[in-house]
């Protein structure tokens, strides 16, 4: 099953399409919930389950409601609600108070006069990333990354000492993105439009216009930032076991005879 078979599925309430929809995203959902979220393993499957309930709730209203009709927008759009719906179990206890969290003010300056790729590098490093998944992320060098991150050291020297993936501010780091998000306005670009830069899509006086404008807007390159960590992440996903699926599956309250959907054509024609 393909994206575009399993998603309309998944908004019927199909259990085989939720299969397919758990197979291809569970993967991605816990790798992005470590990094961000200060919970052991058994707690990180109990959050996505929570956030697939919250997707099936009121006939799949919120499943429906996803505005993006292609796999890796609809995954930034799923990172978003994800993220999102974690904030209210975040406290700043758990977060490092040593360095103190980064703010919108702080970010300004750390970026003033950085080239974009060195702006998105120390943008994921303040994530908590470790060098080795920068470099996958990013599809860069160790050495290049680590070269990239040079103004980040002096104040925030113990990013650099953890070996591992591990945001240090769970909590402000997920409230310092999500005004970041909101803050979206019409000159930003469109995530259909930052698909076709990372594909190579786009004309180059498009992509120039697009860049600039990204290299001196957060919100852009939050948006951006985000797109890279899904396209990575589900490309190095391993396939969760059938049983976890299965266990999945039988959490979600699906109804004996699924909504019928309409036709991908009539969708199409509007009808």
């Amino acid at each position: 099953m393909t994206f575009h078979q399993f998603l309309p599925g998944c908004s019927r309430g199909d259990r085989e399409a939720w299969r397919a929809f758990l197979s291809s995203y569970s993967p991605l959902a816990l790798r992005l919930s470590s990094l961000y979220l200060p919970l052991a393993p058994p707690q990180l499957v109990a959050f996505w389950q929570e956030g697939l309930l919250a997707l099936c709730s009121n006939d799949y209203e919120r499943l429906r409601g996803f505005p993006q009709q292609a796999e890796r927008e609809f995954l930034v759009d799923l990172r978003a609600f994800l993220l999102d719906s974690a904030l209210p179990r975040l406290a700043p206890s758990h977060d490092a108070t040593v360095p103190p969290a980064p703010t919108l003010e702080t970010l300004a300056e750390l970026f003033k006069g950085l080239p974009l790729f060195h702006q998105e590098t120390v943008f994921l490093k303040l994530a908590g990333y470790s060098s080795a998944s920068l470099e996958k992320v990013l599809k860069v060098d160790s050495t290049v990354a680590e070269k990239r991150l040079e103004r980040l050291r002096p104040r925030y020297a113990a990013l650099f000492e953890r070996p591992g993936d591990k945001c240090l501010w769970p909590a402000a780091w997920l409230e310092l993105t999500r005004s970041l998000r909101s803050a979206r306005e019409e000159a930003c670009a469109s995530l259909r439009q930052l698909v076709r830069i990372l594909d190579g899509q786009i004309s180059w006086q498009e992509k120039t216009s697009i860049e600039e404008h990204m290299g001196g807007c957060l919100s852009c390159l939050e948006q951006w930032v985000a797109l890279r960590e899904v396209v990575c992440w589900l490309r190095e996903a391993e396939p969760l076991p059938p049983e976890k699926i299965s266990s999945l599956v039988s959490s979600l309250p699906f109804s004996e005879k699924p909504r019928q959907g309409k036709s991908l054509w009539k969708r199409l024609r509007g009808k």
